[in-house]
């Protein structure tokens, strides 16, 4: 191989034996960037199925309310035509 390539592998030999920074710095630069990454996309995923949840709550309430609002316009429909009428004898309890 190339002399010049040759120098600079001892170089990096040498500096790895006294240091220790390749042997043990890339496999630890590795584990992190990859617990990082990680990490991240799982609390990404947490923040938006909080946010789904949020988002379906307030809608079902929205129709929930909307549907409250229709019952009350019925009602108010049939105040009116309200009377006072006896319930038949088949349908009473305890007879």
């Amino acid at each position: 191989s190339h002399p010049f390539i040759r120098h600079w592998w001892r170089r990096a030999a040498r500096f790895d034996e006294r240091t220790g920074m390749l042997s043990a710095g890339i496999p630890l630069t590795i584990t992190m960037v990859v617990t990082i990454t990680v990490s991240t996309i799982m609390i990404d995923r947490q923040f938006e199925l909080r946010d789904l949840r949020a988002r379906t709550i307030s809608a079902r309430e929205a129709s929930l309310e909307e549907e409250h609002e229709a019952m009350r316009d019925f009602l108010k429909g049939t105040e009116d035509e309200y009377e006072m009428k006896a319930i038949p004898d088949q349908f009473r309890a305890g007879k």
